[in-house]
């Protein structure tokens, strides 16, 4: 590699690492996601143009064609999603990994010192982020470990950058000795600490898994790694482990305590949702209620129950889908739009929490429900062939790969497992090390390209030519997208307060890029309700029906359009629609309220009373019941 080529290799180590994974805006709705996805596009781009241009940075073996088919079948979703401005976002993040992999690929080919610079500037990175958790951690009154975000949107995201970040801490310890050494020791003595007091139970199970896998492959295969040395430090590390976490829960009170060890028993995320455990956690809300008065909130039961539970609802909601599209699915990043849809099971909370179903919380469940069964064979070849192989030749091959493939092929599994309960593939971040990680690996362990005659008949340049519009339509979409977001900032800002100033900003946000706010309500039921408050009925009529074509399921959106409906003295057309969104959702009380009135209004008493009565309890519930006396 040319002198200059190496000098930029350490600028872009620094930039992926400093700023991919770390930058944050607090001018738009996702602090970190579309600033990092755009410096992502803009530094792939700009490390194309200066180091890659003349050359093609495909390879094209079973991996990079999965890859490739995989985008083109999230582009293709398009077609047939209810949301296609969300399939392309989406697409563009299916991109975006692989354009990481073949950057990354392309510079260890270069120079093989490119692994360890990456992985030394990944401890510092790692180093930053843990100041920045013990930093949100003295802040605090009192411990809350849903506080303990760090560089991530929330506590379990941070869970998993770290738990994907581990293989590389392990084999720069491999690698280095010295300093580095030490410092890969500290790093990931720190690593672990954070993901025991952050309690993600999907990274306990992500951790034990990669650990357990690790373990057996090195006492088969690779004995001479429990050296004397080897063999201290882990015992060393693990004493500096025990006594931090022991200090940290001596720090606690008894009821964060409690809630500290009603994390480890991670089995219990797999409990039914069920009304009579609802009914338990709320009998113990109010015995310890008491007992907490001095206290600020912190209500370890109810947090446990939601984020255990609502999964399970998630991915019942899921199969329903995956029953009814089967073979294409709803369409990438659709899976949100469409699940309302799903009636059972049903979710009493949705509507009183002002609930929005965002991700289930599962990324191979959410792969087979927006891509069907297509994109779930494709995603075989992407994600799991791979580690399957590398297994085999760690077992089979003489002479073995590094022990570096052992850290990041168990690591990489036990990451799929964390992604059973959360979703780090629809965050920078994680795709940036998965990817990195999957390069790395790959470096040490090849897969066999396609034949020659095969890839000849490929044109090259071409490919290199739309990778290039690509990284440069990604960039185009992140601003469209950023504009809009942070236009959504200034109208929740003035949402109740200047309806005027609403309308303004719901027009300026909206675009054919973005037409949905990131808690997966549509701009255009915003400028409506604005509409309606000033009444204006009949823009606000148009506003909803706009609203609906893109989030067709929305029972608030329904339901607005239903009242003005009703105004605009449509009453059947009303009750049409304020029916449909109680099939929809029969816990939403102001479907119920707005049907009882109507037929409270038409002389029928007792249709009235049906919904009314089967509405929460409530001041408004009772008021309503009075006037119908």
């Amino acid at each position: 590699m040319r002198s200059k080529s190496k000098r930029y290799l350490f600028v872009f180590t620094i930039l992926l690492l400093c700023f991919a994974n770390l930058i944050r805006s607090g001018i738009i709705v996702d602090k970190s996601f579309l600033p990092r996805f755009l410096f992502l596009s803009v530094l792939l781009l700009i490390t194309y143009l200066l180091l890659f241009r003349k050359i093609s940075l495909f390879r094209l073996n079973f991996f990079e064609g999965a890859f490739i088919l995989f985008y083109l079948w999230n582009l293709l979703s398009c077609l047939w999603a209810v949301a296609p401005s969300e399939a392309i976002m989406q697409s563009q993040l299916v991109f975006l990994p692989l354009a990481v992999f073949l950057t990354i690929s392309s510079l260890s080919n270069e120079n093989i010192e490119f692994e360890n610079i990456f992985i030394k500037t990944q401890l510092f990175v790692l180093l930053f982020a843990f100041g920045l958790g013990f930093y949100e951690m003295i802040s605090l009154e009192f411990y809350n470990p849903y506080q303990i975000f760090s560089v991530s949107a929330n506590n379990n995201l941070f869970a998993g950058f770290l738990l994907i970040s581990l293989p590389l801490v392990l084999t720069g310890y491999s690698l280095n000795r010295g300093f580095w050494k030490y410092m890969s020791v500290l790093v990931l003595i720190l690593s672990v600490f954070f993901i025991i007091i952050i309690q993600s139970r999907a990274a306990y199970l992500g951790l034990f898994l990669a650990m357990l896998i690790s373990i057996i492959l090195l006492i088969i295969k690779y004995r001479s790694v429990f050296s004397r040395r080897n063999i201290l430090a882990g015992i060393i590390s693990f004493v500096m482990l025990s006594t931090g976490v022991f200090l940290f829960y001596s720090s606690l009170d008894n009821t964060r305590k409690n809630y500290f060890l009603s994390k480890i028993p991670v089995w219990n995320y797999f409990r039914t949702y069920e009304d009579s455990y609802a009914e338990k956690i709320r009998k113990e809300r109010e015995k310890l209620q008491a007992d907490l008065e001095h206290m600020p909130a912190f209500d370890f039961s109810e947090n446990y129950y939601e984020n255990a539970n609502l999964r399970v609802i998630f991915w019942k909601k899921s199969f329903y889908l995956i029953r009814s599209h089967p073979v294409l699915g709803v369409g990438a990043g659709n899976w949100r739009i469409i699940v309302p849809s799903c009636k059972y099971p049903a979710n009493p909370e949705h509507t009183a929490k002002n609930f929005t179903y965002s991700q289930p919380h599962n990324e191979w469940i959410s792969i087979i429900s927006e891509l069907g069964i297509v994109g779930l064979i494709l995603s075989v070849f992407i994600f799991f062939i791979p580690p399957l192989i590398i297994f085999y030749k760690i077992a089979y091959t003489i002479p073995r790969p590094h022990i570096s493939a052992v850290f990041y092929t168990s690591f990489i599994i036990g990451f799929y497992v964390f992604s059973l309960f959360d979703f780090p593939l629809k965050r920078v971040e994680h795709n940036v090390l998965l990817f990195s990680i999957f390069a790395f690996l790959f470096q040490k362990v090849p897969l066999k390209p396609f034949n020659n005659k095969v890839i000849r008949k490929f044109p090259l340049k071409l490919f290199s030519w739309l990778f290039v519009i690509l990284l440069v339509f990604s960039i185009f979409l992140s601003f469209v997208r950023i504009r809009g977001e942070y236009f959504t900032i200034k109208m929740f800002r003035n949402e109740r307060k200047n309806d005027e100033n609403v309308i303004h900003y719901c027009r300026k946000a909206e675009n054919p890029f973005y037409r949905i706010t990131p808690n997966t309500l549509p701009l255009a039921w915003f400028e409506g309700v604005a509409y309606f408050r000033k009444g204006d009925v009949d823009s606000a009529v148009t506003c909803f029906k706009r609203a609906l074509r893109s989030t067709p399921f929305e029972v608030r959106v329904l339901n607005d359009y239903g009242a003005a409906l009703f105004k605009s003295e449509k009453q059947n057309e009303a009750k049409a629609i304020l029916l449909q969104a109680f099939n929809i959702d029969p816990y939403f009380d102001d479907a119920k309220f707005n049907l009882g009135a109507i037929y409270y209004l038409n002389g029928r008493r007792d249709s009235a009373l049906f919904y009314i009565n089967s509405c929460r309890e409530s001041q408004k519930k009772e008021d309503f019941l009075k006037e119908m006396k």
